[in-house]
């Protein structure tokens, strides 16, 4: 039984270092393709694979003793390279070898991580505490896949097969009527009558225009907005509904009972997002083809640029739709954002309108859309800008509504998008049923790796109760760099191919993203417990700065941040010689500074606020002056 443990042991271990060698190399590789501008060609890649494995080999030997399994190793990496040709094509070679051995690193590594907890020498509290993780562990395996490839698949790909650009604007023999609808809720009245000048100004023959505004209390609020609605014509239509139930869903609901009867595609436009002129005429020859349901840009945004806090907001927002929007398009799963789309009208009525149950409206429908056979395309050009929220704790309020919309359509639809025989049945293709499962399932699971945080501080302090010195192999370290090296150069990477970034707002954008990371799983867990999620609205007033708001949107990160960090530096004095313990503490320190860019984050954006402020305070004062004179 000892001979099996020890052999088992030697095989995985072998196998791990030689994948996490693997993917480092890999990483190397696609970092080659993507940012040495030469002329790449198949075989130039094929001799670069070729080198490299021979490189991986004598890495291996010089970190490990020579073993026959080595041979193995690159056996089984070269038949999961070969076997991904089929699944991957289109895929340039780096990318292929990226992925397969991704997977091998994440395979192994979690193999070899169960072999070596039941086997080091610690208490069975210990042990079982961090065997606790391991359904999770599981869980997330075949999500962290998809989630790997839907990320990084914009850096591996060479060809490109469904459409992601606008048709060219050329004349038409019949413009589709259109109906685009703005939904509003005690909007400031000027942001709205911006939008709708804008929208008048689009250059398309057949158009209107309904605006919806629902439960807005104060007459202050809406009427102004009536008014203006009046003097831009008779293709602008304003509604003012209260009680309406349903938040924006039913807003938009209520505007497809007005919507003419002649119209054939509806838009949503959300309160401040300012359309360009052309936005409808390069997007409506797509609906020339009778199974389009709808065509989706990406969020963007204006006025960011001269603002450090809102540039760090921007480029986090961003790379989703040029990393993940791009890859789901791919395989005819793109999601509905909830501003800047067109939808075919008799498609959103045959799907049952909006869903009046989910915060997350808009991505929600594109799941009801699929699956009643229609197609759609994501297109990467921007025709047209939004706000980002001024305050941090605007940010979080719309972030957790994005997180937990997903949860909510995972509940809803766990049978329709499962591949089991048994399923709802629809249209849905195997792909578009995996894409829209793992929106939801990529969510569900932070929530439950909220419980991550406490049961590795149970861990730490089972180990600092017991006195265990657990010696650290070689093999759990290189995992570990590789791991975390790779991770920081992809993001880098990614930045710099897909958005042109650079270092700083990279690093910005990662920033925000730890400073969400809260917020996100306490939206997740919440919904994963609850039956409903209130609808909240992002915030479009202009605020004044005030730092009291900045401690109230970030106390409890900055609290956990402050806990975790004090615990780590006590539990680390603890003992002489940490050995396994130590990577823990270093795990643990990262998560409490991960909780504390919120707080960073939210004092950014009140210093922002204060320095804009300012400046048009020393502009009214200048203006006041030359005035008196």
């Amino acid at each position: 039984m000892v001979m099996i443990g020890t052999t088992l042991g030697h095989f995985l271990t072998v196998n791990f270092l030689y994948f996490a060698l693997s993917f480092a190399w890999a990483v190397a590789l696609l970092s080659v393709r993507n940012l040495v501008h030469v002329s790449w060609t198949d075989r130039k890649e094929l001799v670069l694979l070729s080198v490299s494995h021979l490189g991986i080999l004598g890495l291996s030997y010089l970190f490990h003793e020579f073993s026959p399994l080595l041979f193995f190793s690159t056996f089984i990496s070269l038949l999961f390279l070969g076997m991904s040709s089929r699944f991957l094509s289109g895929y340039t070679w780096a990318g292929k070898y990226f992925f397969t051995s991704n997977f091998l690193l994440f395979l192994f590594g979690l193999l070899w991580s169960f072999w070596f907890i039941l086997t080091i020498p610690v208490s069975p509290l210990t042990r079982g505490l961090m065997l606790v993780v391991a359904p999770l562990l599981l869980l997330t395996l075949p999500s962290s896949v998809v989630q790997f490839l839907e990320q990084f698949e914009v850096l591996c790909r060479k060809r490109w097969v469904r459409p992601r650009f606008s048709l060219p604007s050329e004349p038409r023999m019949n413009y589709p009527k259109i109906s685009l609808h703005v939904p509003i809720y005690a909007e400031p009245p000027e942001l709205v009558t911006e939008t709708l000048n804008v929208l008048s100004r689009i250059d398309y023959p057949n158009f209107e225009v309904l605006v919806v505004d629902n439960n807005t209390k104060d007459v202050d609020l809406w009427k102004p907005v009536e008014r203006h609605c009046r003097t831009l014509g008779e293709r602008f239509k304003f509604f003012h509904v209260d009680p309406l139930a349903g938040a924006k869903a039913g807003a938009l609901n209520f505007a497809l009972t007005k919507t003419a009867p002649d119209a054939e595609i509806v838009g949503v436009i959300d309160a401040d997002y300012q359309a360009q002129p052309d936005f409808l005429k390069a997007l409506v020859g797509y609906f020339d083809d009778p199974k389009m349901g709808f065509v989706q840009t990406p969020h963007d945004y204006r006025a960011w640029e001269n603002n450090a806090y809102l540039r760090m907001c921007y480029f986090e927002y961003k790379i989703f739709f040029h990393t993940t929007m791009v890859s789901i398009n791919e395989r005819d799963a793109a999601l509905t954002v909830g501003t800047m789309c067109l939808i075919r009208k008799s498609a959103l009525e045959q799907a049952g309108g909006w869903a009046e149950w989910c915060v997350t409206e808009d991505s929600e429908l594109a799941i009801r859309i699929h699956a009643i056979g229609y197609s759609s395309v994501y297109l990467t050009q921007s025709f047209g800008k939004g706000l980002i929220p001024e305050t941090f704790a605007g940010y979080k309020k719309q972030r957790y509504r994005w997180t937990a919309g997903p949860v909510q359509e995972f509940k809803h639809h766990f049978n329709l998008l499962m591949l089991w025989p048994w399923r709802t049945p629809s249209l849905l293709t195997v792909a578009q049923r995996i894409h829209h499962f793992n929106h939801g399932l990529d969510r569900f699971i932070v929530g439950l790796g909220l419980l991550l945080t406490p049961l590795g501080l149970a861990v730490i302090g089972s180990m600092v109760f017991h006195h265990e010195v657990v010696h650290v192999p070689f093999e759990l370290w290189l995992g570990a760099t590789v791991l975390l090296v790779s991770s920081i150069f992809l993001h880098w990477m990614l930045y710099k191919v897909t958005l042109g970034a650079s270092l700083k707002n990279t690093v910005g954008a990662l920033l925000a993203s730890k400073a969400l990371s809260h917020v996100i799983s306490i939206a997740s867990f919440k919904t994963i417990l609850r039956t409903q999620t209130p609808w909240h609205r992002t915030n479009k007033f202009t605020v004044a700065s005030t730092f009291g708001r900045a401690l109230s949107a970030a106390k409890v990160e900055l609290l956990l941040g402050v806990a975790i960090l004090a615990l780590v530096v006590v539990a680390f004095m603890q003992l002489p010689l940490p050995g396994l313990l130590l990577m823990f503490l270093i795990g643990m320190s990262y998560r409490g500074l991960a909780y504390l860019a919120a707080p960073l984050l939210a004092l950014m954006a009140e210093m922002n606020i204060k320095k804009l402020a300012t400046a048009v305070d020393n502009s009214s004062r200048t203006s006041g002056v030359v005035f008196a004179e």
